[in-house]
């Protein structure tokens, strides 16, 4: 029921959603005064949510500042949290990845640079209907094309959310007998839950954010007046991730 109620979630988190309800309520509103004030509410919503600066803001805020990879000591085992690669194709020779390809590729960078010795990768499927494919299957090939042998891999296939990745990858550790400090590797937005979760789960991590949505402070004045309809897609993830961590601290998953 949890992992229905959040996909539903996700589509009541849009804000395009918000404007578009807000507009419609004003094209059907019979009193003129509040018509008017209702599209005008409806404008700046939009203007706010479609404003690049302040998105930026917003994640600079919120993610994790990246870590140097010179400055990160050895560490046995690497989590890496999927969400990251698509099968909409239906093409199962290769993986399709959307904006999250970081976890996997820096994940390989740490890997040849000897930082860490193995990795665990954790995801199931994330659909809702449909055929479920598990993505940390579909991680593993790509890790092994890039030169990471099959002995250095571990796969966690039953998840589908990050409280069951912590859940589930805690007791395969166990299984393993592995033993130390673990470095979490996923989204820098992603890391404030995701590591509630792992250190609720009783796993010593820590975090290796990747994946930024934020961008170093710019005070492009076009960046700060125009529209941008890349800013309601990323007001979309923050907000899902904001949401989903209170949620998370509420059920005691974190």
């Amino acid at each position: 029921m949890f992992f229905i109620l959040s996909k539903v979630l996700d589509f009541l988190l849009l804000p395009l959603i918000w404007v578009i309800l807000i507009f419609l309520y004003a094209l059907f509103c019979k009193k003129p005064p509040r018509k008017k004030k209702t599209y005008i509410a409806g404008l700046l919503l939009l203007l706010f949510f479609s404003n690049g600066f302040i998105v930026n803001e917003a994640f600079l805020a919120w993610e994790d500042e990246p870590v140097q990879i010179s400055e990160l000591k050895n560490y046995e085992t690497a989590i890496v949290l999927t969400g990251v690669a698509s099968n909409r194709k239906g093409i199962t020779d290769r993986v399709f990845f959307g904006k999250g390809a970081d976890r996997v590729l820096h994940t390989v960078q740490l890997y040849k640079a000897g930082k860490i010795r193995r990795i665990l990768i954790s995801g199931g499927s994330g659909a809702l209907v449909g055929e479920k494919i598990a993505e940390a299957g579909q991680l593993r090939k790509v890790f092994m094309y890039c030169g990471v042998p099959d002995t250095s891999i571990i796969l966690e296939d039953r998840s589908r959310n990050t409280a069951e990745s912590a859940r589930y990858s805690k007791k395969l550790i166990d299984s393993l007998k592995l033993s130390g400090e673990f470095l979490l590797v996923t989204s820098a937005f992603h890391i404030p839950r995701s590591m509630g979760c792992f250190t609720k789960a009783g796993i010593e991590v820590k975090a290796y954010p990747v994946d930024f949505y934020s961008q170093d402070r710019d005070l492009d004045l076009e960046t700060i007046l125009l529209p941008s309809e890349n800013a309601l897609g990323k007001w979309a993830i923050l907000l899902h991730e904001i949401v989903g961590y209170v949620v998370y601290k509420v059920m005691g998953y974190s």
